[in-house]
């Protein structure tokens, strides 16, 4: 399932004030003093210079979020100062102060990478309300970037789980139906659209760890040593790790990393015990073991649904979650008498 979804909870990246770097380049002091004063009353941090050449100097040394010029000013001017400066900080907002007779030359550097301009003489009230207007748009292009690389991200996390599966015939699908079973499930108890979310995508990655794991391990027919077990009790743990790079998925990472957990305390890879293992993990916990019993691997053959069923039973309260199963069970004779009802009228059309 690839339910396309906006990514949710990422760091704001809204600065205050005082956070705030302006550079305000200005050859005439009376002009430069009026810009820096009125900004600095708004609590932005205000370094100046008086041509574009000790400009650059500051821009080389420190970083601003945004810069202020004047157009005509000695030994460099504002456009050559604009396309330099564009140049070392691509993403900084460049605001031009203009003169009468620069307006047009002022609209024309919007086409070379400006981001706004102010006409002289200058209204001061404006002035803060055009800074922040440039932050804003900043802001909320950095916002932008940052969804679409945590959503490339997570698409590749995707890809890279769906390979695993697809290595082996008696995995492949199998992340795609511990998907479909544990949204069951989660329908079932009724969970909140957000949780619902994060299970969804905590299903579709909770084996991206096993990438980790030599083929032969995954695929080897007669039991495992201690040593392969060990190997292969890692990947929760190497899952949750490779998930955690998107900061807004530590949540399911967690989920990620505690499916293998057990009721009874003695699941991998911490041990947790009952309600400390979270949730969501427990939902995938059941579905995960019913898909791997049910369609069988090299170590056990697949088993017919009133045997898996049975056992899914037998271990409520010990390897899993006692109300998860029952319910599990339940959604699972639910949707097969749904399947019946959808073939008999099919019949009767």
């Amino acid at each position: 399932m690839r339910t396309q979804k906006k990514m949710e909870g990422l760091p704001s990246t809204h600065s205050a004030p005082a956070e705030v770097r302006i550079l305000v380049v200005e050859d005439e002091f009376h002009v430069q003093q009026a810009l820096t004063e009125s900004l600095r009353r708004c609590g932005y941090r205000i370094a100046s210079a008086g041509d574009g050449l000790e400009a650059l100097e500051l821009l080389k040394e420190k970083r601003f979020d945004l810069l202020m010029t004047d157009i005509s000013m000695p030994r460099m001017n504002g456009i050559e100062l604009l396309e330099t400066a564009s140049q070392i900080h691509p993403d900084m907002p460049i605001i031009l102060v203009t003169g009468f007779g620069d307006a047009e030359m002022a609209k024309g550097c919007l086409q070379k990478g400006a981001s706004d301009f102010i006409a002289k003489p200058l209204n001061i009230r404006e002035l803060p309300i055009i800074v922040e207007r440039n932050l804003e748009r900043k802001r909320l292009e950095a916002q932008r970037l940052m969804e679409m690389g945590a959503q490339i991200l997570l698409e590749a996390i995707r890809a890279l789980s769906a390979a695993i599966d697809a290595k082996d015939p008696y995995t492949a699908g199998h992340s795609h139906r511990v998907t479909e079973l544990s949204l069951m499930l989660g329908d079932a108890l009724e969970l909140a659209p957000a949780e619902r979310y994060m299970l969804q995508l905590a299903a579709e990655m909770h084996d991206v760890g096993k990438i980790g794991i030599p083929e032969w391990v995954l695929h080897k027919a007669s039991d495992l040593t201690k040593e392969e077990w060990d190997l292969v009790r890692t990947h929760p743990v190497k899952g949750a790790e490779i998930v955690g790079h998107i900061e807004e998925l530590e949540g399911v990472a967690s989920i990620i990393r505690h499916h293998h957990e057990r009721m009874d305390g003695r699941g991998y890879p911490d041990g947790l015990k009952g309600e400390a293992i979270p949730r969501l993990a427990r939902i995938i916990a059941v579905a995960d073991a019913y898909d791997i019993m049910i369609t069988g691997r090299t170590y056990c053959p697949r088993r017919p649904e009133k045997e898996v069923v049975a056992e899914l039973l037998r271990e409520r309260g010990r390897q899993f979650d006692g109300e998860m199963v029952e319910a599990f069970i339940l959604a699972l004779e639910a949707k097969k008498a749904d399947a019946l009802r959808q073939e008999t009228s099919g019949e009767e059309e």
